[in-house]
């Protein structure tokens, strides 16, 4: 394993453990108004949640995709531009 596979690898666990506390405690507000405030039942409470959170992961899995594909790109354009010739 290269040095810069380490560190994609550790900002990619960054940004998943940022996004699961975030959702966490977004999914625990949903599910305590559901039931508190809304009545509805603890499994179609779960239910809601699961759906809602499968969403938000395939948004975040999206923006990431986007996100690393354009750092790539400016790399790769980084990589054969000239340092002596300036614009």
């Amino acid at each position: 394993m290269k040095p810069e596979d380490g560190r994609n690898l550790r900002r990619n666990y960054k940004r998943l453990m940022w996004f699961l506390i975030g959702i966490f405690m977004l999914d625990f507000f949903i599910v305590f108004v559901l039931i508190n405030y809304a009545h509805l039942s603890s499994v179609l409470s779960g239910f809601i949640v699961i759906v809602f959170t499968s969403i938000c992961y395939l948004c975040f899995y999206f923006i990431c995709a986007k996100i690393e594909k354009k750092k790539k790109e400016k790399q790769e354009e980084e990589k054969y531009k000239d340092p002596f010739t300036k614009k």
